[in-house]
């Protein structure tokens, strides 16, 4: 009885060290870029209490942060934002990572309380295809918030 215990016990062992050791590992899938546009109307105005903001962030494998390209300026930081300043009077700004990445962020987002509504137009892309675009008017008592968040992690589940 004891042998038929001990002779169990190492079969289930065994399988089990078959089972695990030879799982598939996780690898990171290729790189990736991305570029977000955003373009408000010319009736966008800080000075009716218009805001908007625009914020992006990118690792690599290794966990360091990528810079971003703004209207093609290098800019360098852990979280690159362009905001109600940026925007004020109605303009349009790129963001491009200016290397690649595994896993990165965007948030969109703004409201309207001033008098005149204003238009948002944006496009979010990785590696030159279309992830999401569109466009949304945002209006004092009436469509009054906007965001969009995108998180992007870019790891295989399994492969052989």
């Amino acid at each position: 009885m004891k042998a038929f215990l001990y002779i169990g016990s190492l079969t289930l062992w065994a399988s089990l060290a078959v089972l695990t050791g030879c799982s598939k590992k996780t690898v990171p899938r290729r790189q990736q870029k991305a570029k977000v546009t955003i373009t408000l109307s010319g009736t966008f105005s800080k000075a009716e209490g218009d805001y908007f903001n625009a914020t992006v962030t990118a690792s690599t494998l290794n966990g360091t942060t990528i810079d971003w390209m703004v209207n093609g300026v290098r800019k360098t930081g852990t979280v690159i934002t362009v905001g109600t300043d940026d925007f004020n009077g109605g303009k349009t700004i790129t963001l491009e990572s200016a290397s690649d990445f595994y896993t990165g962020a965007v948030k969109l987002g703004g409201f309207e309380f001033g008098t005149t509504p204003y238009s948002v137009s944006y496009k979010v892309e990785l590696n030159g295809a279309v992830k999401d675009q569109g466009n949304e008017t945002l209006v004092k008592g009436g469509n009054l918030f906007f965001q969009k968040i995108y998180n992007y992690n870019f790891w295989a589940q399994r492969s052989t």
